[in-house]
């Protein structure tokens, strides 16, 4: 269109203008810098290719001058009509290219993860399409691009793809490994993760020889600990077989049976485990069969023997421990509610319930735990009223001062014995003969109850890296591996799962997941600080899962871009989380008010949300009230402390009944 202008008006300035100097004269007056290029310009054409030379798709103003100071008719009309397309073009075409450019700008180097392939390809052999066809066959994804290719003995391809897409594409990678290495990958990297390398098999493989010796090695230990409890048994010449058990002892004996049957069950499943990590890794490796059928017979002997050695061990004990279980039970007969099959528990103060479902409990009321749930209330019974409900663990407190059960001194020997417990009296009873150790240390707990309660709080207080419960399971400073077996063995009843103590390597490694698994609906992270990596593995849980509903967020050292980066996530991908609770975050101040306040206002699912125990100033707190008053349907749990801050807020009383504090 400029060249069809130009054209166009030449031939009228030709007409219009009196002589070339003239024109000259004019545009030297005009424009002083073209003063130099004029004096070589001795024809009319060479001026008004001096002039189409300043001109420009967006600026035609010298041309306009000439066209204005010599009122050429017509020209004009062309020139106006040129500058509405030009508008037209600048306001929409090209507002569109830019916005194209600063998306492809959003997934620049500055805010992506590098991938890195190292192939073992013959340069000559391979173009940037073989590269290409590398990348659409490992990850069905266009947004992956090629930064860097380096050739040698080997092809290195660097390449770049946006941060929120890594999850998804590790796990794409995963399942396409054995493809890339049929095509000659030697390592592939995506981010910080190393998904396959060639060169780290040989360590691997000296690792697991290393463990198939130390299994040997425990075998020969077992065998001689066997040998040793036979000759005990037959010196003793204690035979159990066709034994009359009365009354009294069938339940301990049943409890006792109950207990081997799931320890020879989990036995089962981590020695299966085990065995086929050893299948997999050595045949991926080094294809060692005959090894892995040794390794696997030596296993299954190390339960049998395992499992014998319990049997023995536990019909000592429950003989030796049958005083105590008979007593407990003759107390329990005398009452005339039915006695507990749980553990017991008791009420350490007096608290009315609020919901039918809810159990109300006075000061020192004793309680049968039916059911024990992750979010901290569990099912009692009352021992008093014979009444079931919901209590809150904070309520309540292990009964220390009832009768010793048998299953609980079979416990509390077991640790006492298995454990290095700094206690004169128990180091005593270990140097006694394993006849002996089971009768004395039964006399021993019975006569001194300050033992007792020592031996109580540190075997009560050994912290536990699984524990399920009836809703879910509850994870504390788990390994990457019980994470996966705990995944593997969820069922559609255990829908809560929550993680203390964790480092955030094994967050970031459970988190993708848990984005395909559509069971859990509640998860609970706490006392664990959560990494950049961990926030984004986070985000696209929450953009891609459809079932979670509840995620709380306790002390893990959140901090505002975090929130940003999560509420950014609920406002535009996510309609299913319920509720949102940030406790003991101090590292959350007042700007995040700001996308709390967002969240609240464009989030139409959430209807909970807590920050108690923020860094938010009383100036943010307000900002997040007046959000309130625009989404009716979402409870703002606060701490005590910013009560008066509410109080003073105008429109509280239309809020107040949606404010909560802690």
């Amino acid at each position: 269109m400029l060249g069809t202008l130009i054209d166009d008006i030449v031939p009228l300035i030709k007409v219009a203008v009196p002589s070339v100097d003239h024109l000259k004269t004019y545009l030297g007056r005009c424009r002083r810098d073209l003063k130099p290029q004029l004096k070589n310009a001795n024809s009319f054409d060479d001026v008004m290719e001096l002039i189409e030379d300043e001109c420009s798709i967006t600026n035609v103003a010298l041309l306009e001058t000439i066209v204005n100071k010599y009122s050429i008719q017509g020209a004009g009309d062309m020139i106006l009509a040129y500058q509405t397309h030009l508008d037209e073009f600048c306001e929409n075409k090209l507002t569109m290219f830019c916005d194209r450019q600063l998306k492809r700008l959003s997934s620049s180097l500055l805010t992506c993860e590098t991938i890195k392939f190292v192939l073992k390809w013959n340069p000559s052999e391979h173009s940037l399409s073989s590269i290409r066809a590398l990348l659409w066959k490992t990850f069905k994804d266009n947004q992956v691009e090629v930064v860097v290719i380096k050739e040698g003995n080997s092809i290195t391809v660097t390449c770049y793809a946006p941060h929120y897409l890594m999850e998804s594409l590790l796990v794409t990678a995963r399942d396409n490994v054995d493809m890339l290495k049929e095509m000659g990958l030697i390592s592939l990297t995506i981010g910080y993760y190393t998904v396959y390398d060639e060169h780290a098999i040989d360590d691997e493989v000296k690792s697991l020889m290393k463990k198939l010796e130390m299994v040997e090695s425990e075998r020969d230990d077992l065998l001689e600990e066997n040998a040793k409890l036979k000759d005990t048994m037959n010196t003793l010449g204690i035979s159990y077989e066709g034994r009359e058990v009365d009354e009294s002892n069938k339940s301990s004996i049943q409890s006792s049976e109950s207990e081997k049957e799931e320890i020879k069950k989990k036995m089962t499943k981590a020695m299966q485990m085990e065995i086929d990590h050893l299948r997999s890794s050595l045949q991926s490796k080094t294809g060692i069969e005959e090894t892995l059928i040794g390794v696997e017979k030596t296993l299954v002997e190390r339960e049998k023997e395992i499992e014998q050695l319990q049997e023995k061990i536990s019909l000592i004990n429950i003989q030796q421990l049958k005083e105590t279980s008979i007593t407990l039970r003759k107390d329990q007969s005398t009452q005339s509610i039915d006695p507990p099959k749980g553990p017991v528990y008791v009420a350490i103060r007096d608290w009315e319930a609020r919901e039918s479902t809810q159990l109300s409990i006075k000061k020192g009321e004793k309680l049968e735990i039916k059911e024990e749930r992750t979010e901290g209330w569990w099912l009692a019974r009352s021992l008093d009223t014979d009444q079931e409900g919901l209590v809150n663990i904070a309520l309540i407190e292990k009964d220390e001062e009832s009768e010793l059960s048998t299953l609980e001194s079979l416990e509390l020997f077991h640790y006492a014995l298995t454990e290095n417990v700094d206690i004169p009296k128990i180091k005593e009873i270990k140097t006694r003969s394993n006849v002996e150790r089971a009768s004395l240390f039964l006399s021993l707990i019975k006569q001194d109850s300050v033992l007792l309660d020592q031996l109580r709080k540190k075997e009560h207080g050994k912290p536990k890296a699984i524990r399920w419960y009836d809703d879910g399971v509850q994870l504390t400073s788990p390994s990457l591996i019980q994470c996966q077996e705990v995944v593997s063995l969820l069922t559609y009843k255990h829908h809560s799962i929550v993680i203390k103590e964790s480092s955030p390597d094994v967050v970031c490694d459970l988190l993708p997941v848990l984005v395909q698994n559509e069971k859990v609906n509640h998860l609970t992270i706490r006392d664990t600080q959560l990494t950049q990596d961990c926030i984004s593995s986070l985000c696209n849980l929450l953009a891609n899962n459809k079932s979670l509903m509840e995620l709380d967020l306790i002390n893990c050292s959140i901090d505002d871009k975090a929130v940003a980066d999560i509420t950014n996530v609920l406002q535009t991908h996510n309609n299913t989380l319920r509720g949102l609770f940030f406790l003991d975050n101090p590292r959350i101040t007042s700007v995040s008010a700001q996308s709390l306040s967002e969240l609240i206002i464009n989030n139409s699912t959430l209807i909970g949300l807590q920050i108690t125990d923020t860094s938010i100033s009383s100036e943010g707190i307000l900002l997040i009230l007046q959000s309130l008053t625009i989404n009716k349907n979402i409870e703002l749990i606060l701490n005590v402390k910013d009560k008066n801050t509410c109080t003073e807020y105008h429109d509280y009383n239309i809020i107040k009944d949606r404010v909560i504090f802690m």
